[in-house]
């Protein structure tokens, strides 16, 4: 083959290569976050069940049945006056991402056949066998085209929800010990921190003393309550089960919810305390306490291992109308608070949605 002849189909493929890349990376801003919504009207129950009977009849209401004289016991429902509004659910990708994304990974795997190929007629035509740093990236791109494209066939299209960036605000670590000594706490995190305190070691995350009373010391001296972070994480909220609360019944809401998770007093203090002045500022709070979705992005490594882990994460967002959903049971997903012994973890922080 002339030398000419390989050199533009180097740059054909390079050429090829950086453009797909680069389409992808720049739209991917736009053409992956479709977000689901949801029209939710303002009463969405039966709404003979919240109105009076004087409400129901007055031809004026917004929650009007209209009588029918035929059958003294048949009304006709009509849908309420109010505008309805809309509720945040969760994002998919668009058909235009995975269009593009599908064509980006085929295209890298022909490119590494091809210049497979081109190398095979080389090599055959010169009779020598190539271990040239070419040929083995060109074999690299032939099997991370094919490999990760079936990877992205299967995830990406069969399920096609995509995370969000979501902030998480004061994460809080309190650790108890039956006896002092040494303990290590890191994070493995599918994101970024933004905030630590004390300052978290990259490499060997936190060191201190634990005590029977919550201390916590580091190898300074200083004493501390917890240790505090926060960051931006990459996931997908969930949001199937969960509770719409009334913004000024947030506190309420929360003393009992917390009790439940197997939060102490003081504990459930401190999150009110920072939570309650976001949610009763909204007329309603959608609320969902993650646990295995929360446990994917923010995973714990602790030596020595703790006997009690409680971890209380809570999303939400605010509505100007109440939406129905399924409760989550609390009480389930950590030890209760008559189960907290030995060496023991406690976790609390959240996030706000939109």
């Amino acid at each position: 083959m002339k030398t000419y002849t390989r050199v533009w189909i180097m740059i054909a493929l390079i050429v090829d290569v950086v453009i797909f890349g680069s389409l992808t990376l720049a739209g991917s801003d736009i053409i992956q976050c479709n977000r689901e919504y949801h029209w939710v009207y303002p009463c969405d129950t039966n709404p003979v069940v919240v109105a009076s009977i004087e409400e129901i009849m007055d031809p004026n209401s917004d929650y009007n049945l209209n009588y029918n004289s035929r059958s003294r016991s048949t009304y006709k429902y009509e849908a309420p006056k109010h505008e309805p509004s809309l509720v945040a659910g969760p994002k998919y990708k668009s058909d235009l991402a995975v269009v593009i994304e599908v064509i980006f990974i085929v295209d890298l795997a022909l490119a590494g056949i091809a210049v497979l190929l081109y190398h095979a007629v080389d090599n055959y035509e010169n009779r020598q066998t190539s271990r040239s740093m070419a040929f083995s990236v060109a074999l690299v791109a032939c099997v991370i085209g094919f490999g990760f494209g079936l990877k992205f066939l299967f995830n990406h299209i069969t399920h096609r929800t995509i995370g969000e960036d979501i902030h998480y605000n004061a994460p809080i670590i309190y650790l108890y010990d039956e006896q002092e000594r040494e303990a290590n706490v890191k994070l493995d995190l599918k994101g970024e921190l933004t905030c630590t305190y004390p300052k978290y070691d990259g490499k060997n995350g936190w060191t201190v003393k634990t005590s029977a009373d919550g201390v916590l010391t580091d190898k300074n001296g200083r004493k501390y309550e917890y240790l505090y972070w926060e960051a931006d994480v990459d996931m997908v909220p969930d949001f199937s089960k969960g509770f719409c609360v009334r913004g000024e019944d947030s506190a309420a809401f929360l003393e009992k919810a917390l009790s439940d998770l197997g939060l102490s007093d003081t504990e459930a203090n401190a999150f009110i305390m920072y939570w309650l002045p976001d949610l009763e500022e909204n007329p309603y709070n959608v609320i969902a306490f993650q646990t295995d979705t929360y446990e994917d992005v923010a995973k714990l490594d602790v030596d020595p291992l703790p006997d009690t882990v409680v971890r209380v994460n809570m999303l939400f967002y605010g509505s100007d109308e109440y939406v129905k959903m399924e409760e989550q049971e609390l009480e389930a997903m950590n030890p209760s608070l008559e189960e907290r012994e030995g060496f023991i973890l406690v976790e609390w922080g959240g996030g706000k949605l939109g």
